[in-house]
């Protein structure tokens, strides 16, 4: 004998494993993304932006970030999503290396 489920039962039944699935324990415990020590997954280099390389100076965050995003951007297929960063990264028309410190283009 096969058991058939009633319909609502079941689309009760998949829409808690879903809701299960997605539930926002991590905010529950605290979860924060930070930029990694590493700074190497997703095909980034930092090694530049470290101190005594090339896009080190200016030492600030703004330079730092820029260089990491664009990056990212590179490397992820020069799309708009990957330069949208939550609205914060956006597209420049002029090369924003300078002295020994190479944007990747």
């Amino acid at each position: 004998m096969i058991f058939m489920w009633p319909p609502l039962i079941l689309i009760f039944l998949i829409l808690s494993i879903v809701s299960i699935n997605h539930f926002p324990l991590a905010r529950a415990r605290g979860q924060w993304c930070v930029v990694s020590p590493s700074c190497g997954h997703g095909h980034v280099d930092c090694i530049p932006i470290k101190p005594g390389g090339p896009c080190f100076e200016p030492d600030n965050l703004r330079s730092h970030v820029s260089f990491v995003i664009n990056q990212y951007y590179q490397y992820n297929g020069k799309t708009e999503k990957s330069c949208y960063f939550s609205n914060t990264g956006i597209f420049v028309f002029k090369v924003p290396s300078y002295g020994d410190c190479e944007y990747n283009y």
